[in-house]
């Protein structure tokens, strides 16, 4: 009888048909989890997390007589970030307030003589154009003393603090930058064959490797760029030159995070992150913008305005005295 058994005892149709049946399972497992999962998701690893950043910069000039904080610090809104030398534009706005007093007083006596051949209508109206014009003078130079404490307009992390004691700073000079904490997101660059079936609204895990695979971060896609990174570079490419090569583009999709779990474990900007985007619900058209962006918006200039007006109406109500 034919045996199949070698010197050493290797039966080799046995061996065969073992390894058929091993590679057939894994292919079916393969093409189960294919239908299953991986058919009704997009993934990527080159996804890094954004936020909004703030500038904080001067309003008037001077030099910086005391720095609050520091780099990596928490700050709240309206909290005090820098001193800047308040002499000068105490002196502007003491001497904008005694210009006001001046001409408050002078429509008051021109007024009083309303109708008395000495005043006259034009006389009355050109008294009463200086006394709105001092009022704003004195305004602003009282905005301006305000302004000496540089507050910050949003609660944020403080992520560079560029001024020192000491410096001299005009109008505009960036003092800070910041980072706000409500509003981190994450950029997510999917390639072309990825795009087919995302779509706004679309739930998404994500997975940082500051964590590991013990945190898994909740989503959902809010909205896509509106090029590729390439084509909104500084220096696009010029593919009707003839010298181009086709290279797969990635288009950033932007998606938004749980505000409870970023409290519970911070991202800061930069960290990157594995992003598995759920596609089983495909309505809606792809490549859709986003509809409503988050509101970023501030109370500190307000507050400013409301008491430099209490300040004026103090003024004119002591003029009214003398």
């Amino acid at each position: 009888m034919e045996t199949t058994l070698n010197n050493n005892g290797f039966n080799r149709p046995k061996t065969f048909k073992i390894f058929l049946f091993v590679l057939i399972g894994i292919v079916l497992l393969g093409l189960l989890y294919w239908l299953f999962f991986s058919r009704n998701s997009e993934s990527t690893d080159d996804a890094y997390v954004a936020g909004s950043q703030i500038q904080v910069v001067s309003q008037i000039e001077g030099a910086i007589a005391t720095v609050n904080v520091s780099e990596t610090q928490a700050v709240e809104e309206g909290q005090s970030l820098f001193r800047i030398d308040p002499t000068e534009v105490m002196i502007a706005s003491e001497k904008a307030d005694i210009d006001l007093r001046n001409a408050d007083s002078d429509y008051q006596k021109r007024k009083a003589l309303q109708g008395d051949a000495s005043v006259s209508k034009e006389e009355l109206e050109h008294s009463q154009l200086a006394l709105l014009k001092a009022i704003a003078n004195a305004r602003q130079a009282y905005i301006n003393l305000l302004r000496v404490d540089v507050q910050s307009p949003v609660k944020a992390t403080m992520a560079k603090r560029y001024a020192q004691v000491g410096q001299r700073v005009a109008p505009g000079t960036q003092l800070a930058l910041m980072v706000a904490g409500d509003q981190i997101w994450v950029d997510a660059n999917f390639k072309e064959d990825q795009l087919k079936h995302i779509r706004i609204g679309q739930p998404v895990r994500l997975e940082s490797d500051i964590y590991g695979g013990k945190m898994d971060f909740h989503g959902k896609v809010v909205g896509f760029a509106p090029g590729t990174g390439s084509t909104l570079a500084l220096l696009p490419p010029q593919n009707a030159t003839g010298n181009w090569v086709k290279v797969v583009q990635r288009l950033p999709v932007r998606i938004s995070l749980d505000t409870e779990e970023l409290n519970k474990y911070p991202l800061n900007i930069g960290l990157s992150m594995n992003v598995k985007v759920d596609t089983s619900n495909r309505e809606g058209s792809a490549l859709q913008a986003m509809e409503k962006g988050p509101i970023s918006d501030t109370t500190i200039y307000q507050k400013q305005f409301d008491k430099a007006e209490r300040h004026i109406q103090t003024l004119l109500i002591k003029s009214k005295k003398l």
